[in-house]
């Protein structure tokens, strides 16, 4: 991302790996407020869905806000404008991301520990779900993952820094362990190396960002018609 050679101090990548930590914490936090069951609040449920989202929407102002501070922060080159060129890699991005969800989608299981967090989000409440898939996870996850991960870690040699954003995109939402579902794994590792290319290959990142959008949106979209919800 920087083509000057930085002088490696141990003291600061450890700093940067606590704090990256620490923002990855504040950008699950709004959405795991909805996570909760009326098996587990009994006659406290009603009165925690009135709330709930309430609190949400404040943990993700404050959140949203450390993160793009941080991200302006840590960015160390000019933001590039977006050109032709920005566009045909976005739309190269986007077909990628089709073909890997398409590859990748019939092998997975039917359900892992994200989708079924994310199943207790809906039960709770589908327009903030909704939201959060199509707006704010495209917006701060490129942001943290591509944004600070990159102009952090790794920074002169660009392919390990898109290759390990890739793996630790892929982690986060699928952890490692005996009861991974590694085709979902794969998924997402792979996601996360061709967004992370376009922010190395456009500088921009609301290049990565679009793409982010576009696979969520259209992800959302086929799983409508798939389920008879649109149509057509």
């Amino acid at each position: 991302m920087n083509n000057t050679k930085d002088t490696y101090h141990p003291i600061k990548v450890i700093l940067h790996i606590i704090a990256f930590l620490v923002l990855f914490l504040m950008e699950q936090l709004p959405l795991s407020i909805l996570t909760l069951t009326k098996k587990e609040l009994g006659t406290k449920y009603e009165s925690y869905l009135k709330i709930a989202p309430i609190i949400t929407i404040i943990l993700l102002i404050i959140s949203a806000t450390v993160i793009i501070w941080t991200f302006k922060k840590a960015q160390n080159f000019p933001t590039q404008k977006f050109t032709k060129g920005t566009w045909s890699i976005i739309i190269v991005a986007t077909l990628l991301t089709l073909l890997i969800n398409f590859a990748t989608v019939p092998f997975m299981r039917n359900s892992n520990a994200n989708v079924d967090a994310l199943k207790l989000v809906a039960n709770n409440s589908m327009i903030i779900l909704i939201f959060f898939t199509i707006f704010v996870a495209p917006i701060l996850e490129e942001i943290l993952f591509r944004g600070i991960f990159m102009n952090w870690f790794f920074v002169n040699n660009p392919i390990l820094s898109i290759i390990v954003s890739g793996v630790i995109f892929g982690y986060v939402h699928a952890p490692f362990g005996a009861g991974t579902d590694w085709i979902y794994a794969l998924s997402k590792v792979l996601l996360g190396v061709v967004l992370a290319g376009v922010y190395y290959r456009t500088k921009n990142i609301k290049a990565d960002i679009t793409v982010h959008f576009l696979n969520n949106f259209l992800a959302i979209l086929a799983g409508a018609i798939a389920s008879g919800v649109i149509l057509l």
